[in-house]
């Protein structure tokens, strides 16, 4: 993690004068490089504080490197980049008159001046020569003509996060773990008072690394093979925001891979209580982010006693036809309970709404199944997002003769020898029916 640190002057042998450091607390950096640092950082800093320095970011510069950090007293997030300090014909000159510093800024507001920039302007942040880590004031911060005054809090206030003891880790690709949480995300509980569902459960199964979540009414499965060092990790339940923060931070890193290169990897490490994670990955410009982050305190309930084992019947049908008449067949459901029947018969499947003050549809879709007709009600939110989570072209909803069990769904490969085929991908998912 990033640690506070001030060049001081330092003091002659006894009786000798002290030698004052006339050097600037200064640094020049492209906006665009330093805009897209900071974009990384500020997804944990919240709309509303009622601490004032938790609105705010610290910036520290040595040796050429700009660190920034920002926290919400649950995740820290730390970013790493170049400076501009050794770029163009004067840096030799630049490099005489600069020296390390670290200051806290307004993190909105910075960003709001970053934007104003172009992204290959060169911004300067310059700091009086007299800061120290107590010290408040005014921050300059100016590209071209422009120049701006932000207020800065003492960096002894911020809340930075100590070195964190490492007992279990792995490494794996951004994109597997992106993909996973991708896969899950959306059957994250909200309900704040079952706290120990608001996040992704993580833990290892055996040989597989496993990400859960549910909301009591749907759960979403992702299974993989565990990377190198995954059967040791403890099991943690990642929280919602953390998840939020580093969906976007791995589409970066994914985004900004060079194709020829290898893809980029992330690194995953917990304490040994489990209580705290750290997930370190490249940056979009060559340097490197990372998260330090609380896990949510609470033990997440035996997902697998919800999972029907062997299903008795099976409905196989193109996802994408199947999520466009849901989507369609949603127009009409009500606001609250978003209810939708769905009739099985041989051969067919109807999907059906009817809201009292707007009317009624219904949609009739070609799929293979030859069981007896049954009917359920689901919530169509819930089934849009079931459906837009799996990757396959086909879906196989799997359920017992029982219209009010839980339904099994999972990507779906048919049999090309005329056989019943089997389930496909990483991802099962199960939704509970409703009445209706």
């Amino acid at each position: 993690m990033a640690t506070r640190t001030q060049a001081e002057p330092q003091a002659g042998a006894q009786g000798e004068p002290q030698v004052q450091d006339k050097r600037i607390p200064k640094t020049r950096i492209r906006a665009g490089t330093l805009r897209a640092a900071l974009k990384d950082v500020t997804g944990v800093v919240e709309g509303r504080n009622t601490t004032p320095v938790l609105a705010n970011v610290v910036l520290e510069v040595i040796d050429q490197r700009l660190t920034l950090t920002a926290t919400d007293l649950d995740i820290w997030a730390v970013r790493d980049c170049a400076t501009d300090d050794r770029s163009g014909p004067d840096c030799k000159a630049w490099l005489d008159t600069i020296r390390m510093f670290s200051v806290c800024l307004p993190a909105k507001p910075l960003e709001a001046v970053l934007a104003e920039f172009d992204a290959d302007a060169m911004v300067t942040i310059e700091a009086p020569a007299e800061i120290d880590a107590r010290w408040a004031g005014q921050v300059t911060v100016r590209a071209g003509k422009a120049r701006f005054r932000l207020h800065a809090l003492p960096v002894a206030d911020f809340p930075l996060l100590g070195a964190m003891e490492i007992d279990a880790g792995f490494e794996m690709r951004c994109s597997a773990l992106a993909d996973a949480m991708a896969g899950v995300d959306h059957a994250i509980s909200t309900d704040e008072t079952r706290y120990y569902l608001n996040g992704i459960y993580l833990h290892p199964d055996n040989l597989d690394l496993r990400l859960a979540t549910t909301d009591g009414s749907r759960l979403a499965l992702w299974s993989i093979d565990g990377p190198d060092g995954a059967a040791s990790f403890p099991s943690v339940i990642v929280s919602r925001k953390t998840v939020a923060v580093l969906e976007k931070l791995l589409a970066g890193a994914i985004k900004a891979a060079d194709e020829k290169a290898e893809p980029p990897r992330v690194l995953v490490e917990a304490n040994a209580a489990g209580s705290r994670l750290r997930f370190a990955m490249p940056a979009e410009d060559g340097g490197e982010v990372e998260i330090v982050a609380k896990t949510i305190d609470g033990t997440f309930p035996d997902y697998r006693r919800v999972i029907p084992d062997a299903p008795e019947h099976r409905a196989t049908i193109g996802r994408s036809a199947l999520a466009a008449a849901v989507k369609r067949m949603a127009v009409l459901a009500d606001g609250k309970s978003r209810a939708m029947k769905i009739h099985f018969a041989p051969g067919q499947m109807t999907l059906s709404v009817r809201t009292p003050e707007l009317g009624d549809g219904s949609e009739e879709l070609d799929c293979a199944y030859d069981g007896p007709e049954i009917e359920m009600g689901f919530d169509s939110r819930y089934l849009r997002e079931l459906l837009g989570a799996i990757a396959s072209d086909t879906v196989a909803l799997q359920f017992n003769p029982d219209a009010l069990g839980a339904v099994r769904a999972a990507g779906w490969v048919p049999d090309a020898g005329g056989g019943a085929g089997s389930e496909t991908g990483p991802l099962l998912q199960v939704i509970m029916p409703v009445r209706v």
